[in-house]
């Protein structure tokens, strides 16, 4: 049996990953016990590895609960979180217990100083990218005790995968995140049409997740100041909306000499106000 990637929801707004064959699941960043619980025992799976992108407490609140289920491994980059049995240290790469899922674990600092994310570049047809509250589509994770700079540096790593990588965060905020990104540019057709289509899925009950790196590249702000600083429409937006919304912020310098950095504060700064 091929592996499936499953969505599980919980919370308000979380979603922990569930990878599965017909024998074993993997989970990514259990939330919650019961949902994952849940499904194993319905699909009568074995729990192998779980892997946990940072500490905060809608991640790994699971972990105690689902521990004696374990076969192989709770994986993870900080000493910040418990219950770990095995310590990595991005990058590295490893592969998932009882299976051939190869997973490189890349650094992506910024919502936290230790935050780390998985990719597995062969999982399905296309690789998966579980990068917990980095990137969420359309959007960014906030900054807590890491910097701006690393969540820039993060994004930029990010944006070299190939464009067919699915994007599994850890969040259902899409609608929303667009919502800003029109908020800036109101007429892009794509985040326009995005949008609509998030919007049909949300009223049917249905994740607006994974997205795509390329479908990141043409909606996500983020993306957008790294990939097209020069876009003087997007920009003027962007402006616009700060002298609208928090003049204090138009102050911060857009510089030609760091462009794309300087919109990407731009960004985080007004959203958080937003």
């Amino acid at each position: 049996m091929p592996y499936q990637l499953i969505a599980l929801p919980c919370r308000t707004d979380n979603y922990i990953w569930l990878i599965h064959n017909d024998t074993h699941a993997w989970v990514i960043d259990p939330s919650l016990a019961a949902p994952v619980h849940d499904y194993i025992v319905q699909h009568d799976l074995i729990l192998a590895d779980i892997l946990i992108t940072h500490h905060h407490h809608d991640h790994v609140e699971g972990i105690s609960e689902l521990a004696p289920l374990v076969t192989g491994r709770i994986i993870g980059d900080s000493e910040r979180i418990s219950g770990l049995t095995e310590r990595v240290h991005a990058p590295c790469q490893l592969i998932l217990s009882h299976s051939d899922i190869i997973v490189q674990v890349l650094p992506t600092a910024g919502h936290t100083f230790d935050h780390v994310s998985y990719y597995c570049p062969h999982l399905l047809q296309t690789g998966v990218l579980f990068c917990g509250d980095t990137l969420f589509s359309g959007g960014c994770g906030r900054i807590f005790d890491g910097t701006l700079q690393q969540l820039f540096d993060s994004f930029k790593r990010i944006m070299q995968l190939p464009d067919e990588t699915q994007i599994a965060c850890a969040h259902e905020y899409t609608e929303a995140n667009l919502n800003f990104a029109l908020a800036i540019q109101s007429s892009h057709l794509p985040t326009q049409n995005h949008l609509n289509q998030v919007k049909y899925a949300r009223t049917n009950g249905w994740a607006s997740l994974p997205s795509t790196l390329a479908v990141e590249k043409r909606i996500n702000p983020y993306c957008r100041a790294i990939m097209a600083p020069q876009d003087s429409d997007w920009k003027a937006g962007l402006k616009a909306l700060a002298a609208q919304y928090a003049p204090d912020l138009g102050t911060i310098d857009v510089s030609e000499e760091d462009l794309a950095f300087s919109l990407f504060s731009l960004c985080r700064a007004l959203k958080n106000r937003f």
